[in-house]
Order: C-alpha cells, then sequence, then structure tokens
C-alpha cells in the first residue's frame, strides 16, 4: 500500500533503492535561491561595513571607496570566468554523454559540483546532466535522486534562472521511474511538468513512448509515433531518435505477437530497418530493470554481451 505523502508529492522517494543512493552516495548540496541572494547581500553589506571601519581608521573615505570598488570588480571578474568555465564544461560533458563516454562525463560533472568555485546558478545544470549521465549508466534510483535534488532546490520555478528547463527535467524524471519500472512515480513526475510555465509537447515524446511500452499499449505507441514523427525529428536529439526507433521496432515485434496481420495495421517500416545501425550494447541500460525488453533486444542481437546486457 503506498503512503498517501508519497503519493501526493513526486519529490518523495518512492523505493528503497532511491533511499540507499542518499545514505551510500552523497548528493552534492545545491543552495537554494533564497540562500544565494542572502549571501550575496552578507557580501556587500561586509564590504561596506570594511570601507566605513577603513574611512573611520584613516580618516581618507576616497581610498577606502576606492578599494572597495576595486574588490567588487575583481569579484565581478573572477566570477565572470568562473561561470564560463563552468558552463562550458557542463556542454562537454553533455557531448560527452551524447558520444557515450558515460565514465569522462561523469568524472567531469563530478569535479564540477565539488568545486567550491561553480556558481549556485550553474551547479543545477551539472546536477541534471550528471542525473542524466546515471540513467545512461543503468543507475535509476541514483538520477531519480540527483533529479529530485534539482526540483527542491528552487531553481525550476517561474521567473527563476531554470524555468525554462523545468520541462525537459520533469521529462527526464519520468523517463528515468518508467525504465525503473515505478510508472506510479512517472505518473506524478509528468504531471507536475505540465504544470510548468515553459512546457512543450516535444519535452515529452520519448518519456511518453516509454511508458506506453511498459504499459503494453502498443497500438497507443505505434499510433502516437506515426502521427507525431515530423515533430519528434524536428525537436529530438538522435540518440533520442534512435531510442524510439527501438522501441518502435519493440512495439511491432509484440504486435505481431497477438496480430498475424499486423503489418497491415501499422506497414509503415520494417523491424529490421528500425534497428539497422543501432551498435550492440549502446541501449543495454534501458532494459536494465525490463525483462521483457531486453529479452527482445538479446533476440536482436543489441545487448553488448549477455552478462551486460542482464540487470546486477
Amino acid at each position: 500500500m503506498v503512503d498517501e505523502t508519497t503519493e501526493d508529492n513526486p519529490s518523495e522517494p518512492t523505493d528503497k533503492a532511491e533511499l540507499a543512493v542518499r545514505e551510500d552516495a552523497p548528493l552534492p548540496r545545491l543552495l537554494k535561491p533564497r540562500e544565494v541572494s542572502m549571501r550575496a547581500f552578507g557580501a556587500v553589506l561586509g564590504a561596506e561595513l570594511f570601507a566605513l571601519v577603513g574611512w573611520y581608521l584613516t580618516g581618507w573615505p576616497w581610498l577606502s571607496f576606492g578599494l572597495l570598488f576595486a574588490g567588487l570588480l575583481a569579484w565581478t571578474f573572477r566570477r565572470r570566468g568562473n561561470t564560463h568555465r563552468a558552463i562550458a564544461a557542463n556542454e562537454r560533458a553533455r557531448e560527452l554523454l551524447d558520444l557515450g563516454q558515460t565514465d569522462e562525463a561523469t568524472a567531469l560533472l563530478d569535479q564540477l559540483l565539488s568545486a567550491r568555485q561553480t556558481p549556485a546558478n550553474i551547479r543545477p545544470f551539472a546536477a541534471y546532466y550528471r542525473a542524466l549521465v546515471s540513467i545512461r549508466r543503468g543507475e535509476f534510483g541514483d538520477a531519480r535522486a540527483r533529479i529530485r535534488a534539482v526540483v527542491e532546490s528552487g531553481w525550476l520555478g517561474n521567473r527563476r534562472t531554470l524555468q525554462s528547463l523545468a520541462p525537459a527535467v520533469y521529462a527526464s524524471a519520468m523517463l528515468a521511474c518508467v525504465l525503473d519500472g515505478d510508472t506510479q512515480a512517472a505518473d506524478r513526475w509528468r504531471a507536475e511538468g505540465h504544470r510548468c510555465a515553459a512546457n512543450l509537447k516535444r519535452h515529452w515524446f520519448v518519456a511518453d513512448a516509454f511508458m506506453a511500452a511498459r504499459r503494453n499499449h502498443w497500438d497507443e505507441l505505434l499510433r502516437a509515433l506515426e502521427t507525431s514523427w515530423d515533430a519528434i525529428e524536428g525537436t529530438v536529439s538522435g540518440a533520442g531518435i534512435r531510442m524510439l526507433q527501438l522501441l518502435e521496432a519493440y512495439a511491432l515485434a509484440r504486435v505481431g505477437e497477438r496480430q498475424d496481420n499486423y503489418r497491415g495495421l501499422h506497414s509503415g517500416r520494417e523491424i529490421n530497418a528500425l534497428l539497422h545501425g543501432i551498435r550492440p550494447g549502446r541501449f543495454d541500460h534501458l532494459a536494465r530493470r525490463w525483462p521483457e525488453l531486453r529479452e527482445f533486444m538479446r533476440a536482436r542481437g543489441l545487448l553488448a554481451t549477455p552478462e551486460q546486457g542482464d540487470p546486477s
């Protein structure tokens, strides 16, 4: 029986795996926007007091305030440099993830999140990308905990720095839950994401498709892919499109198990054509906790090895 508090709040953990992540792999602390504002206010107030004390001790007001201005200017340039370096590191990590170099992306993002000079408003970006790395590694409990931390940081709210990123974060949370086999939590994340001011349909193509497949809604999945494919090709990344092609092939195979004439109903593309070019091992993580999909991928030679394809 699900606890009512957990059911109403998608940011609460719903399984023991997530609780284990919280205990065994401490997540980086993300400052809330209010905390950042209070720290900035404290720094400005401290600088002003320093200037007043210098004025009182030296009797030279222009020297005191000149030093204050020089200090603030130096701090501003240093912060700008830190911001540019952090953004570049984030983009490099995302590129590594797209190339499938998860170990390198993990090391880069962990370094960025542990560095004190990483600006507070950039940390949620890095934390979100780190969650995407965990999804790619098949560590869904870790990914869910990391995304929950990003949401709880407060940076995704309306009129906040990361407002435009919010739907993508919620869609990733939904996908992590679906791949983890927790469709109830996925529904809650989806409902929360659709309340975002920046929500667009394009954010949900991949997550919705995986939800339909996980619930064995094959006709619904195939119909949605057919009617939305032009929009998908224009908005979803290359890796996302390949995942959807894998899912479409899986759906066609499942439909074929109960319907001999399924090609008459879904005659768009052949299964082999959909799977052509997918490198074995590229999408092993999708089937880590999905035995039926794993069996399909094994039969089609899409797992790196049987051992690596099986869940540990």
